[in-house]
């Protein structure tokens, strides 16, 4: 696989490989979307998307074709942290970068949410693009082939990966090599009133230009350098590792890239509204999410080696002193949200429930174990006027649910298969395994290093399942911190098919070889 540096290459050229006919050129393209209006209501209910904007699922166009006002968002991403309105760190990223969210891969968005959590939860500062350029570098996702000329022309989807700067001391992180077609998961969004709810630059379908991917403010940058010997003196004194910062941002129910009323490590309980949720995962709950979306060995019976900071584990007055940046951005607590009765984002297995994200069914690929259930009403606008969930499960299956504390289990029901893209070689759904397999399975690795090189195998899925069962164990459990910083309702409804949606034979798919960014990032 051939990643282009761009050092050959100007900033501000198109890339295009002048004379090469570049029409029938799959890798990387857009192929078109295969959202459901179930996947939006889940979305809605999960709170990543607000009150204030709607959502316009595509047709049968293979590209996306905009009405005014709308921006491009892809399901993928919402998975792996992202949430509207994006944050400020976010918006930053891509107008310094001039990069747009479909230059993005889903393990890239994954890999700025892990940023932003370390900054946010273990230092409590805001990210900056400073820093993150300290740590990662930039780099083309090309078209390959003999026959085209170099400079290589950028993939119209995914074109920008994220891997770890060289000597760069932030954790290590795997993507999954199984994050394919995950350009197929676009839609539309548009602000209903005059607050901007989206943050987002205006759509334009473009390759990037490659504007300020070599800044790097190597030793300039006082606070930087400052968080770099702080990283380095928190590897040395405590057990920290990637995977807490992983399940930081899963048990805590926050989306890293989503703008929130105060950071992570000001969080403070049930009550707090910048969480998805006030209700808890547990541990092996939250394993299971982490499956979803990297490559991880993390134990069922895992444990904290150090334990984020929030209002009840403050960072220390040394802390204080040395980032100036936590006590200015502090913003506290705000108005406390009622507990959900349901959670709205629990990981639910794919032969648990009849529930759970399901795409549209496809001629040639419909499922026969249960009949598609009405799609909910055009454009939903806010979580709550999504079908209540009673109208959808039946009250016997809440009551059970809400009696979660005499059982851990939720009852056994059967799911309706979710049915993969067409011809997506290596993709795996999780529902083709058990959810003991799934906790107790061999992890996949990657080699170190081994920057877009496919594992031998993916316990992972590209899309997850909204479920609905909640947890009745609390997953911020651990031992007591050792830092100098510190101390101790997703419904399931099948969208139908319809009769205008894409057949089958209008996708086509990448070849084995595609660059999905499932990188193994960051220091040894």
């Amino acid at each position: 696989m051939e990643i282009e540096s761009g050092v050959d290459q100007e900033a501000g050229s198109s890339g295009q490989a002048p004379g090469v006919d570049l029409s029938g050129v799959t890798r990387g393209a857009w192929i078109g979307s295969d959202v459901t209006q179930h996947e939006i209501d889940w979305l809605y209910r999960s709170r990543r998307i607000p009150e204030g904007v709607s959502c316009r699922i595509p047709g049968n166009e293979l590209e996306p074709v905009l009405e005014p006002g709308e921006f491009v968002v892809f399901l993928a991403h919402f998975e792996r942290g992202f949430g509207l309105p994006t944050s400020d760190f976010f918006r930053q990223f891509l107008d310094f970068y001039q990069l747009q969210p479909h230059h993005l891969p889903g393990n890239a968005v994954f890999y700025l949410s892990c940023y932003a959590t370390f900054m946010e939860a273990y230092i409590s500062i805001r990210p900056t693009r400073e820093t993150f350029a300290r740590f990662f570098s930039l780099r083309i996702n090309s078209i390959q082939g003999k026959e085209i000329p170099k400079p290589k022309p950028p993939v119209q989807c995914g074109s920008c990966i994220i891997g770890s700067r060289q000597g760069s001391p932030f954790f290590k992180f795997s993507g999954l090599e199984s994050c394919r077609l995950w350009q197929g998961t676009f839609f539309y969004v548009k602000n209903t009133g005059a607050p901007d709810l989206i943050n987002l630059p205006a759509f334009n379908p473009v390759v990037p230009t490659r504007a300020n991917w070599s800044y790097n403010p190597k030793e300039t940058h006082i606070e930087t350098n400052r968080i770099i010997s702080f990283m380095k003196q928190l590897m040395k004194d405590t057990a920290i590792c990637s995977d807490d910062i992983v399940r930081t941002f899963i048990s805590r129910r926050a989306l890293p890239l989503k703008r929130r009323a105060h950071k992570m490590s000001e969080m403070y309980g049930p009550g707090d509204p910048t969480k998805i949720t006030g209700l808890p995962l547990s541990k092996e709950d939250v394993v299971l999410k982490a499956r979803q979306i990297c490559q991880t060995d993390m134990p069922v019976d895992w444990d904290w080696g150090f334990v984020p900071l929030s209002s009840t584990n403050p960072p220390t007055e040394e802390a204080n002193q040395r980032f100036p940046g936590i006590t200015s951005d502090k913003r506290g607590a705000v108005r406390k949200r009622p507990l959900d009765r349901v959670d709205p984002d629990p990981y639910i297995h794919w032969t648990d429930l009849k529930m759970g994200r399901t795409h549209t069914s496809r001629p040639g690929n419909v499922s026969t174990e249960a009949p598609d259930a009405p799609s909910a009403g055009p454009q939903p606008q806010v979580h709550e006027h999504v079908t209540p969930l009673q109208a959808e499960v039946g009250q016997e299956f809440l009551d059970k649910l809400t009696s979660r504390s005499k059982k851990n289990k939720a009852p056994t029901m059967m799911v309706q298969a979710r049915p993969l893209l067409p011809n997506a070689p290596g993709r795996k759904s999780l529902g083709e395994t058990s959810r003991q397999e799934a906790l107790q399975g061999p992890a996949p690795t990657l080699s170190k290093g081994s920057v877009g090189t496919k594992p031998e195998s993916s316990e992972g899925t590209a899309r997850t399942s909204p479920p609905l069962r909640s947890s009745p164990v609390p997953s911020g459990t651990g031992n007591p911190s050792a830092s100098p910083l510190g101390g101790a309702p997703s419904a399931g409804r099948a969208a139908p098919t319809t009769s205008d949606h894409r057949a089958e034979d209008d996708f086509v798919s990448p070849p084995d070889m595609q660059d999905t960014g499932a990188s193994n990032i960051g220091a040894d």
